[in-house]
């Protein structure tokens, strides 16, 4: 039950921040901050929370950053700049998807700074 309520926390948290960026931030470039950040911090949570308690893993990783980050909406935009153009389209979700994986890989790069093997 702790588990289940860590990932509820965690996720109400995440959402609660997703929309605070959305609110403060021109359209389009909410998205983008919460993607590109999620996925960094995603990348840092891996490293350091690798020996830390199950609960504390599914607080930040699945809830407060997986609530934060989202899939569903990059995939209504992508629909949607695939409907005024496959070029736009294309290109949208190739530079998300690259953005965020390098994002996340910085992310395990700083994480594994300073910590002990």
């Amino acid at each position: 039950m702790k588990r289940v309520l860590a990932v509820g926390f965690g996720g109400m948290t995440g959402a609660l921040l997703r929309t605070g960026v959305y609110m403060t931030v021109a359209d389009g470039l909410g998205l983008w901050l919460v993607n590109i950040a999620g996925s960094f911090l995603i990348g840092v949570a891996a490293v350091r929370l690798a020996r830390k308690s199950a609960e504390l893993r599914l607080l930040v990783s699945t809830g407060l950053i997986g609530s934060f980050t989202t899939f569903s909406a990059f995939s209504a935009d992508w629909f949607h700049y695939l409907e005024s153009s496959i070029w736009l389209g294309l290109v949208f979700a190739g530079s998300m998807t690259l953005t965020c994986i390098a994002s996340a890989a910085a992310g395990l790069w700083i994480g594994r700074r300073g910590v002990a093997s």
